[in-house]
């Protein structure tokens, strides 16, 4: 029978008298009517007399059944040999022991530990004696009951007894010196020290405790059972569709976190999720038991982790009234996690904040729901996509939450986001690699409007891989200089911070605050960015505008350099490009955002909606030595495309 079985198995009591006591049917009218009020209790019981004579070993039988007792009742009128065996026994094993006896019975020796004493008469024809030992003995059961006898108790007295029993076998397996006892000890007294360091107020063990710890929890009613389950880190690995259904025994809700690109780009992994979070609500649909989804944030102002800065993840156990659980590094395990269960009503406070603010976030999970109606939800709940009317044209004067949540924003605006910068970024490799082929020199390169540096994080890795060969060589590589340009100073920072420009081995790389093309200096061999084109030439451009453009392109530009433009324009020469436009209103609609909202974005963004079509703009690139080359992103019909416009040299095929 395992740990977590015996836990839940019913109350076992292990009961020993004496048939030489004083009136001996006044014993057994004691012991029948603690047999009746055992059985009332929910108790079996195990009586030594009437198994006594089967026993060879009696010393073992006697050590067994006290072991898989919880209660020991000894009858100690008569003061036999064995009563001192067991009554140490039922000590050494902290189980409760009553002694009953007749009334004027002599009480046992000081040496027995004061056990708890209750008599009964010694004339079986005392009715009134019997009905009050009856009545007493019944409020000893309830007291236990709710104390020494709680399920709780239980839990950790079988599960201490079930290791020391354990242990005991392994001792006794080596009677003479062997390393394995060295080890044993070495082990036993780890174990030890990790209880012992948090006295009874915290619990620390080793994570991969969690399961078999949390599952004896099915035994504990006292309060509400509430956790966060971190899915964006792995220490918490069953979550799977082999999922233990012992760990969601009690609790009343659960928070899980995703990475919040499970609701773009992963949206596969997200609607795998789903199945299982159905599965799992179907098989407790009988009692009160809550999902909410929410995605994983840097934490904000005023919200910490209860459990430190050292706490792995955002796990979370709550258990009412005061008990906090969560994760932090094992310092004896690489990768190791330790569980750490701490009693602590303030902590439990702030963890209760703590786990309220991150439910605040969350969208409550529906058996019924798909992975679009989970994305529509959590957009909603979280105001992703909303366009303020106070933001402005210029970018450096948004307020900020509009930098805060732009990787968000963006992904509910821009049709296939995260396809178009791939794109972008595989044709700037090809335009990279051509002309460094063409020319045998190291090629220098622009970026203009780098924003969150998400374009910049595709291009970045790859060239520092082509160029490390080179630089170990102490050669340049093929890319001699990174450049960016950015005008809004919070983008700047963002950027800086998670691109770490001067870090950057083997590649001269310089993030600027600065406007194109003011602010840019030199000619570059490519000159490129996403969502940045109809922002530099504005809504409906006249001729003139285009021709100013691309007249500062070509100046910035090498004689064989190229511009990579990632953006929206306009289709098949309709400048509005109404038709492309109203599927771009329902591909936002289709992906969670609300009528209000889209028009909202629409209505902000008039150098978008206005963009200049493909057709006008290679018109005037070709007067400034320019071919034009065009990729759609996604679907036709959508108005995105990667252009590329590439300097026409003179006897070039």
């Amino acid at each position: 029978m395992s740990y977590s079985e015996v836990s839940l198995a019913r109350l076992t009591a292990f009961l020993a008298w004496s048939t030489q006591a004083g009136s001996p049917d006044a014993v057994k009218k004691a012991l029948s009517v603690m047999k009746t009020k055992l059985g009332e209790h929910g108790f079996d019981y195990y009586d030594w007399n009437e198994n006594q004579s089967v026993n060879k070993d009696i010393g073992a039988k006697v050590s067994d059944e006290l072991v898989k007792s919880d209660l020991v009742i000894l009858e100690g009128s008569k003061q036999r040999p064995n009563l001192a065996y067991e009554a140490g026994y039922a000590h050494a094993l902290h189980l409760p022991l009553v002694v009953v006896k007749q009334y004027d019975s002599e009480r046992l020796p000081e040496n027995f530990g004061e056990p708890d004493y209750l008599s009964y008469p010694a004339d079986v024809g005392d009715e009134l004696g019997f009905k009050d030992f009856e009545s007493r003995f019944a409020d000893w059961l309830g007291k236990l009951a709710a104390t020494t006898l709680s399920p709780g108790q239980r839990s950790a007295r079988h599960g201490r007894n079930s290791l020391n029993e354990q242990i005991n076998k392994f001792i006794d397996g080596y009677p003479e010196e062997h390393a394995s006892l060295h080890l044993l000890g070495g082990w036993a007294g780890a174990l030890a020290h990790e209880l012992d360091s948090g006295g009874a107020s915290q619990l620390v063990v080793d994570a991969d405790y969690y399961l078999p710890s949390f599952s004896s929890l099915r035994g504990w009613d006292g309060g509400e059972v509430r956790a966060i389950a971190d899915l964006t880190d792995e220490t918490e690995q069953f979550w799977t569709p082999d999922h233990p259904e012992e760990m969601t025994a009690n609790v009343s809700e659960r928070v899980f976190l995703i990475d919040w690109s499970w609701f773009f780009e992963e949206e596969s992994k997200l609607a795998r999720q789903i199945n299982l979070w159905k599965q799992h609500q179907a098989r407790h649909r009988d009692r009160p038991y809550e999902i909410f989804i929410a995605a994983k944030e840097e934490l904000r102002p005023g919200e910490v982790h209860p459990m430190g800065p050292g706490a792995v993840g955002h796990h979370l156990l709550l258990l009412d009234p005061d008990l906090i659980g969560g994760y932090r590094p094992n310092p004896g395990r690489i990768d190791g996690r330790q569980l750490v269960i701490e009693r602590n009503a303030l902590r439990f406070a702030s963890a209760t904040q703590f786990y309220d603010s991150i439910k605040a976030r969350a969208v409550r999970f529906e058996p019924s729901m798909k992975a679009a109606d989970l994305r529509r939800a959590w957009v909603a709940r979280n105001d992703i996509g909303h366009w303020d009317e106070d933001w402005t044209s210029e970018t450096e004067f948004r307020s900020p939450d509009y930098f805060d949540d732009y990787e968000r924003h963006i992904r509910c605006w821009i049709p296939n986001y995260a396809q178009m910068i791939r794109d972008c970024a595989a044709t700037v490799f090809r335009e990279i690699l051509r002309i460094y082929a063409d020319s045998m020199r190291s090629v220098g390169v622009l970026e203009i409007g780098y924003g969150t540096g998400r374009l910049t994080s595709e291009i970045v890795p790859w060239i520092r891989n082509i160029n490390r060969p080179f630089y170990d060589l102490e050669h340049h590589g093929p890319v001699r200089q990174y450049r960016g340009v950015d005008r809004a100073e919070q983008m700047v920072q963002f950027a800086r911070e998670r691109l770490m420009p001067e870090q950057q081995t083997g590649l001269d790389m310089r993030l600027v605050r600065g406007t194109a093309w003011e602010d840019v200096d030199g000619r570059y061999d490519v000159v490129f960015g996403s969502l940045v084109m109809h922002f530099l030439i504005g809504p409906d451009p006249t001729d003139e505008t285009l021709d100013e453009f691309f007249g500062n392109c070509a100046e910035h530009t090498t004689e064989d350099g190229t511009l990579i433009f990632a953006d929206v324009f306009g289709v098949n020469g309709d400048r509005k490009g109404s038709s492309s436009m109203e599927k771009w209103r329902e591909w936002m609609a289709r992906y969670g955002l609300s009528d209000d909202k889209v028009e909202g974005y629409m209505a902000g963004n008039t150098d978008m909606t206005s963009a200049a079509p493909v057709s006008l703009l290679r018109k005037a690139a070709e007067a400034h030595g320019f071919k034009t080359r065009v990729k759609v992103v996604g679907a036709p019909t959508l108005p995105f495309r990667i252009v590329v416009f590439q300097k026409d040299r003179p006897g070039r095929d």
